[in-house]
């Protein structure tokens, strides 16, 4: 690949476009992502089993079955690798394919126990100690009590999570049993309080999995969905776009605010920006040729490629009676862009 196409489109790049853009203009799918692919692997360990509830999952700002129904919330940056990437620098570490299996029969856990509103059977909150009302009971924050030393729960990810609450303490059981290798079996001998409990989960999976819900999937509220989230990526997860920026040869984005404008921002009558590069493409080209004579001719086309890509992402306008002043704008942008690379090698200023 040529050098003024990897430093437009090389990931360093791509991170300081995420992390500036906010996250419901992130054009994210689950589908043939790591934790769509998850999805469908715990769904299939479901399945397995003999369950035929499949929960509604949607893209939000972290992971969790929504209370009382059977929606679940993935973390919206295990949809992009890139994504994963930045998450992993703020955090330290990043969760793989196991602890996202885990993480997800956790979670279907919940949904199942919310589904056939198992919380209210006898036998349930009995085995599980609930007293009262099973979501009143909650501790007000994530900091909990535990026993490190418990054969009454199981303990799959090290962090005694079965601890917190009963609700908890079912969903880390049912994530333990729905492991398809059994390998349970080996590490919970001898504690018969974890075995009781997965062997009760057991005979609810039998009883209940082939059962319709009775909170059917999509049904009730879902929480903090992706596209509701108006932060942007750097905002969201609390870092400085500067280290990023260092490293971004290709970065564009303030450029192009700066020139083009919000759609909600203006009263007047707009147009889209991507419209004005796509009537005057060729202009463009042959102006910057004329006066910078790049020795390569590809760096114009690639340096509107990129234009054109990070409009689109965008979705900027200009206001329709400053037309001929944004294309100047436009202009001056590539015209410098270019000269900067001619003479440096780089898009970026030195």
């Amino acid at each position: 690949m040529r050098l003024s196409r990897r430093l437009l489109f090389d990931d360093e790049t791509r991170k300081a476009e995420l992390l500036s853009s906010r996250v419901c203009d992130l054009p994210l799918r689950l589908p043939g992502s790591l934790v769509g692919r998850c999805v469908e692997r715990a769904l299939e360990d479901a399945r397995a089993f003999g369950i035929a509830l499949e929960p509604h999952f949607y893209l939000s700002d972290g992971y969790g079955c929504v209370q009382g129904t059977a929606n679940i919330g993935l973390g919206f940056w295990d949809a992009d690798e890139l994504l994963r990437d930045l998450h992993a620098d703020r955090l330290g570490r990043r969760r793989d394919e196991m602890d996202l299996l885990l993480l997800l029969r956790h979670e279907i856990g919940h949904a199942f126990c919310y589904a056939h509103k198992l919380y209210l059977l006898p036998e349930f909150r009995r085995v599980f100690g609930i007293r009262g009302n099973f979501f009143a009971t909650y501790p007000e924050h994530d900091r909990y009590r535990f026993d490190p030393y418990s054969v009454d729960h199981v303990n799959p990810d090290f962090d005694w999570y079965a601890q917190k609450h009963p609700d908890d303490d079912f969903a880390e059981t049912f994530a333990v049993f729905l492991d398809r290798t059994g390998g349970w079996k080996e590490r919970y001998r001898g504690r018969l309080g974890a075995l009781r409990k997965i062997a009760y989960v057991g005979r609810l999976v039998r009883s209940y999995g082939a059962r319709a819900p009775l909170v059917q999937p999509g049904e009730g509220p879902i929480d903090k969905p992706v596209e509701q989230i108006r932060r942007t990526v750097a905002q969201f997860f609390r870092v400085s776009r500067k280290r990023y920026l260092k490293r971004a040869q290709g970065f564009l984005d303030d450029d192009l605010r700066a020139i083009f404008r919000k759609p909600d921002r203006l009263q007047r009558p707009t147009s889209p920006a991507l419209t004005l590069l796509r009537h005057h493409r060729r202009f463009l080209e042959a102006a910057v040729r004329n006066r910078v004579r790049p020795r390569d001719p590809h760096v114009v086309a690639d340096l509107l490629d990129k234009i054109r890509q990070r409009l689109a992402a965008l979705g900027l306008v200009y206001p329709d009676d400053e037309r001929e002043r944004t294309l100047a704008e436009l202009l001056g942008l590539v015209l410098h862009k270019t000269e900067l690379f001619h003479r440096f090698g780089t898009f970026r200023e030195v």
